[in-house]
């Protein structure tokens, strides 16, 4: 089965307009990385070294899901998906934890509880665009 592969200028504006904030989002998640690196170095310190290793990668993998769900959207949509899932996972782990302080209850930090909403966003609307943007070609044949 061959699936289109539409230029992005092909889309509808609201498809358009959600891959605009999955790659606006994604492209603040890798500088908000990468200014992570410069100031602490490789390998967050006090996290263990696979959350460490994990935010450096994100670095490079944001970037690929920002471009991705545009000129490939059938990888880099359930690569958006992986990213934000795994991502807040390992977010709330170190918060509840509490590697850079004490988590104070009934208190989400600002930078945990936006993560969490651009996720929110990308779980309920990437499968709607997913299905939108790789349709078969010729009807699925």
């Amino acid at each position: 089965m061959r699936y289109r592969t539409a230029s992005a200028t092909s889309y509808t504006w609201p498809v358009r307009v959600v891959l605009v904030i999955y790659s606006a989002c994604f492209l603040i998640g890798s500088y908000t990385h990468a200014a992570g690196i410069l100031r602490r170095g490789l390998l967050a310190s006090p996290v263990p070294v696979g959350i460490g290793v994990f935010w450096d990668v994100l670095t490079l993998l944001d970037p690929l899901a920002a471009v991705l769900v545009w000129w490939r959207p059938r990888l880099g949509l359930p690569l958006a998906v992986a990213i934000m899932a795994v991502d807040i996972s390992v977010n709330s782990y170190v918060y509840v934890a509490g590697y850079f302080g004490p988590p104070v209850a009934g208190l989400v930090p600002l930078s945990l509880l936006e993560q969490a909403l651009f996720g929110l966003f990308v779980f309920v609307t990437a499968p709607m665009v997913y299905r939108l943007v790789a349709r078969p070609i010729n009807g699925g044949t």
